[in-house]
């Protein structure tokens, strides 16, 4: 069975990108109801390490879902899966841009800039929404 278990998981390259703390109760308790709904309820009780009635109480907001569960449940979810979940700030939240605290990390958005920089695309949107916002006098 667990050999089943172990092709079920994802690449996860990018899972070591994500900040977990960083994710919201609602987020957390929707990335382990799209394991559950993938796996089932007994097969994500055993790939979680965890009692049923936990996974009851985490889907139902009884409980707030540990790090390191939130962190196993991810294994099995894609990264398109976990983007469609997360959106705007908690996403920002969960790769680090936004600080715990909610500052910003700078040198992450300046890296973010100069990368998108290189693209033709974007960076006429990044030039485009300098002058819509930061016009004198706005």
């Amino acid at each position: 069975m667990s050999e089943l278990t172990n092709e079920l998981k994802v690449s996860s390259e990018w899972i070591h990108k994500v900040n977990v703390r960083g994710l919201s109760d609602d987020v957390r308790r929707e990335i382990l109801r799209r394991v559950k709904d993938k796996l089932g309820f007994n097969k994500t009780v055993e790939i979680l390490d965890i009692s049923k009635g936990s996974l009851h109480n985490y889907l139902n907001g009884l409980r707030r879902i540990p790090d390191d569960v939130i962190s196993k449940a991810l294994q099995y979810l894609d990264e398109k899966e976990f983007n469609e979940i997360v959106a705007g700030i908690d996403r920002l939240k969960a790769v680090g841009i936004i600080r715990e605290d909610g500052s910003i990390d700078y040198s992450l958005i300046l890296q973010a800039v100069a990368l998108a920089s290189k693209d033709e695309y974007l960076k006429q949107a990044i030039l485009r929404f300098t002058v819509e916002n930061f016009q004198r006098g706005s």
